[in-house]
C-alpha cells in the first residue's frame, strides 16, 4: 500500500501489527505530530502485497460484544509476597502469573522503560527481569517486532505470557491466526493511550526546574498507600522526588482525558468479552466493600475471560490471595474502562496537542485544560479574574442560602 500510512491516523491504535506482518520490513512505527505511534511506509521497499491493509485491526469489521456483566468470572486479589505486592501498581498478580510461566521454562513479554522517554516491549525468562515490567507506564509502548518474537517462542514450544493493552492483545491474536495452547494473554484495564508529547514536555519541565537529569519516572508508587499513590521521579544522581497523584502535572494532564489517542475515546476493545485470557486492573471502591483487605498495599481486579485464564489463576493458590467477587462490584468502581460508552471527543483536544508541541505541561494545563467559558470569553481557573469571580459567586450563593433559611 504505497502511501505514508495504512489507515488514517485518527483510526490507528499504534499497535504495530502492520510493521510485524510486512514481509519487506517496509513499515516502521513513528511518532505523529500529536505524539502517537503511526505507521510510516518506505515506498521504495513496498511491493504492494497488501498484507498491512489486510491485517490492520483498524480496518476490520469489529467483533460483536455483549457487555453481559453477569457472565464474567471475577476476583479481587493480591500477591502473598509483601515485597512484590508493594512494588506493583496494585495487587502484584501479573508477577505471580509470570513467575509460574518462567518456572515452566517459559518466557514473559511485557513493557519496560528503555530510557526516560521510551517504553518498549521486552522479553525475559528470569524472575529478575520481571521487576522492570512491574509498574504502570502511562505512555505509548513501542511494539517493535514483539508479535514476531512471540510467534517464534510459541513455535519453539515454550510457554509464553504476553501482557499488553487490549488492542495490542487483539493485534497479537490476529497476527498468530490461531490459538496456541502454550500462550497466555493478559490485557490490562486501559484508561486510554496519552500523547507522548505529555511525557516529553513533563521531563523537560522537571529537569529545567531541578537542574538534574531524570533517569525514569515511576507512576504508581505507594509511600502513602495504594489509594493515595504517588508519581516518583528518579534522577541519574540517585536522588528522587515524589508527588501525590492530585498535584503531579503529568497525571493531571493524563486524567483530564484531553490528550488521548483519537481512537481511545470510543475504544472497540473495552467491552465484555475482553481480549485477554485474563484482565488485570485496580479494584477501585474495594475499601468500602472489604476494609479488612490489605487496602494500603493494593488490590487487583481480576477477570478470567477464558477457561485457560481460569485454570492459570487457580493454579496460583500458593502465591495469590484470590477472593471471588461479583463483577458488578468491580465494574461499579471503574465503569468506563470495562464497558466504554460512546464519548464525544473534547473540543479542546486539538488545541491541547498543538500547544504541547510548544509549551510546558503546566502552561498547557492552566491555559487550555483548566479553562471555563463565559459566552465569548475563556478564563483559566488559575487566573486572578476567575478566582475573583468565583469568590464573588460563592459569597452571593452563601447569602442566598442564609436568606432562604429565614
Amino acid at each position: 500500500m504505497k502511501s505514508n500510512y495504512i489507515t488514517p491516523p485518527d483510526n490507528c491504535t499504534g499497535c504495530g501489527l502492520c510493521d510485524n506482518v510486512c514481509p519487506k520490513d517496509a513499515i516502521h512505527m513513528v511518532w505523529s505530530k500529536g505524539g502517537f505511534l503511526v505507521p510510516s511506509v518506505d515506498v521504495t521497499a513496498c511491493v504492494d502485497c497488501g498484507m498491512c491493509v489486510k491485517q490492520c485491526i483498524a480496518l476490520e469489521e469489529k467483533e460483536p460484544y455483549t457487555d453481559d456483566l453477569n457472565s464474567v468470572e471475577s476476583y479481587g486479589g493480591w500477591n502473598k509476597d509483601v515485597d512484590i505486592h508493594l512494588s506493583s501498581s496494585s495487587g502484584g498478580v501479573f508477577t505471580a502469573l509470570a513467575v509460574k510461566v518462567i518456572e515452566q521454562g517459559g518466557v514473559v513479554f511485557g513493557v519496560v522503560w528503555k530510557d526516560k522517554l521510551t517504553a518498549v516491549f521486552e522479553k525475559t525468562d528470569s524472575e529478575d527481569g520481571l521487576a522492570r515490567m512491574r509498574g504502570s507506564k502511562y505512555t505509548p509502548a513501542v511494539p517493535g517486532n514483539v508479535y514476531r518474537d512471540v510467534r517464534n517462542e510459541l513455535k519453539n514450544g515454550r510457554q509464553v505470557l504476553f501482557s499488553g493493552t487490549p488492542c495490542q492483545v487483539h493485534a497479537l491474536k490476529k497476527y498468530l491466526r490461531k490459538d496456541y495452547e502454550n500462550l497466555l494473554t493478559v490485557d490490562i484495564v486501559c484508561h486510554g493511550v496519552p500523547s507522548h508529547l505529555i511525557l516529553e514536555r513533563y521531563i523537560e519541565e522537571e529537569e529545567e526546574k531541578t537542574g538534574k537529569e531524570i533517569d525514569y519516572v515511576s507512576f504508581r508508587d505507594k509511600p502513602e498507600g495504594w489509594l493515595r499513590y504517588h508519581v516518583t521521579r528518579h534522577y541519574t544522581d540517585g536522588g528522587l522526588q515524589s508527588e501525590a497523584l492530585g498535584t503531579d502535572m503529568y497525571m493531571r494532564m493524563f486524567l483530564s482525558d484531553k490528550a488521548l489517542n483519537h481512537v481511545c475515546y470510543n475504544c472497540p476493545y473495552a467491552h465484555i468479552p475482553r481480549q485477554g485470557d485474563i484482565t488485570l486492573g485496580d479494584y477501585w471502591g474495594v475499601e468500602k466493600l472489604h476494609p479488612e483487605w490489605p487496602i494500603d498495599k493494593g488490590v487487583s481486579s481480576i477477570l478470567a475471560n477464558t477457561s485457560k485464564g481460569s485454570v492459570a489463576l487457580n493454579r496460583l493458590s500458593d502465591r495469590l490471595e484470590l477472593r471471588i467477587e461479583p463483577f458488578s462490584k468491580i465494574y461499579n468502581g471503574q465503569k468506563v474502562v470495562y464497558v466504554r460508552p460512546e464519548k464525544v471527543i473534547p473540543p479542546s483536544r486539538s488545541m491541547v496537542l498543538e500547544r504541547l508541541r510548544e509549551l510546558s505541561v503546566t502552561d498547557v494545563y492552566r491555559k487550555v485544560v483548566q479553562t471555563v467559558t463565559f459566552g465569548p470569553f475563556s478564563l483559566s481557573k488559575f487566573s486572578y479574574i476567575y478566582r475573583l469571580l468565583f469568590t464573588v459567586y460563592r459569597a452571593v450563593k452563601s447569602v442566598k442560602h442564609k436568606l432562604l433559611k429565614k
